[in-house]
């Protein structure tokens, strides 16, 4: 499923408001009263998307979350069906109108890809079912992480669609855009001020002062030749010993769309339910087959495989690459393996 973008022609609305900071709070209290919000709150020394309502502190300077709002559309853990002796019971139920709200532009362009892997070949009832009930109020990013290469892949820090609002902070208050019909109600409901052209000058000065401060990047010109030829380098016996294969990577990626099916019995035997879980092409079981054959034994293989998938096999089948440059995998390795060194050290920098 896409997010449908309006023409500029076909707006019914004032395309530019403003959100003093001092009333974010209030904005998303009031959105809390209709919908399920999500957003950015601290847990520790990082940051989740959580619950956001009455007691809640929405921290919309962060750089990035432990885990994507993916987790809020293909959820860890899902029971698909539960089976009794009489029958079985499906667990697609009406998902409630919820908000996403200070996703950043890699996040909202790794959802477009989730859309396009959970509908355009099988359509996924569960994912599309909370898909098309979730509104975005996408975040653009000024402070990009250490780690962010999202300029790179062209999926920030700033973002052109693919949102119902977008907020760009502007100082004392946030740009708000409108991206869809829902968007125009959200901004209606609240009687936010209009804003002046001018406002665009300041988010033009917000974009370039941004997009200078970012300190890593992956060349893609010629990348598909790269990895293509470059199947046997050398570096993948050197990452088959510094990999550890927990996962990790893989578990905090926005795209990451692999899950496991499992059947979970009760101990009487009359009743059960099948789960979907996360998956990982990092983990040694992951390519095991019937009688114990493992296609992917090796570490260097499994390296390989979710570099390859990211940056090669994805485009054939997506028409995009599977990577969106938003870092968490660099940052969450224990032996910091980064995905853009890698591609680095092939070319020979």
């Amino acid at each position: 499923m896409s997010v449908p973008v309006m023409k500029v022609t076909e707006m019914k609305w004032p395309a530019l408001s403003l959100l003093d900071k001092d009333g974010i709070a209030e904005f998303a209290e009031n959105l809390a009263e209709r919908y399920l919000v999500f957003g950015p709150v601290a847990k520790g020394s990082e940051y989740v998307f959580a619950p956001v309502g009455k007691g809640e502190v929405l921290e919309l300077n962060y750089h990035t979350t432990i885990l994507p709002p993916k987790k809020l559309l293909h959820q860890p853990f899902e029971v698909l069906f539960s089976f009794h002796e009489d029958g079985i019971q499906e667990n697609i139920v009406e998902q409630p109108k919820q908000i996403i709200f200070g996703i950043h532009p890699c996040d909202v362009h790794a959802i477009q890809i989730l859309d396009k892997a959970y509908s355009v070949e099988y359509e996924d009832p569960y994912y599309m079912n909370k898909r098309k009930n979730t509104l975005i109020i996408a975040l653009n990013c000024s402070e990009p992480a250490e780690t962010c290469f999202c300029q790179s892949l062209g999926t920030g820090p700033f973002l052109k669609d693919g949102y119902d609002l977008l907020l760009t902070d502007i100082g004392e208050a946030y740009l708000v855009e409108v991206g869809s019909e829902a968007g125009m109600e959200l901004v209606e409901a609240v009687n936010l001020r209009p804003a002046a052209r001018v406002a665009l000058v300041e988010k033009q000065k917000v974009y370039e002062n941004a997009r200078r401060k970012f300190r890593k990047r992956l060349l893609t010109q010629g990348l598909h030749e790269l990895l293509e030829s470059n199947f046997r380098h050398p570096i993948w016996e050197k990452l088959k010993e510094e990999c550890l294969a927990c996962g990790s990577c893989t578990m905090v990626c926005p795209t990451c769309f692999c899950y496991n099916v499992v059947d979970k019995l009760d101990l009487s035997l009359k009743s059960g339910k099948r789960t979907r879980e996360w998956d990982s092409c990092m983990l040694l079981e992951y390519a095991q087959v019937a009688l114990g054959h493992n296609f992917r034994k090796d570490r260097d293989a499994r390296v390989k495989q979710r570099i390859y998938h990211k940056l090669l096999y994805y485009e054939p089948q997506f028409g995009t690459l599977g990577c969106v440059g938003c870092g968490r995998c660099i940052k969450t390795c224990v032996k910091k393996i980064d995905i853009t060194d890698v591609v680095s050290r092939i070319r020979g920098e």
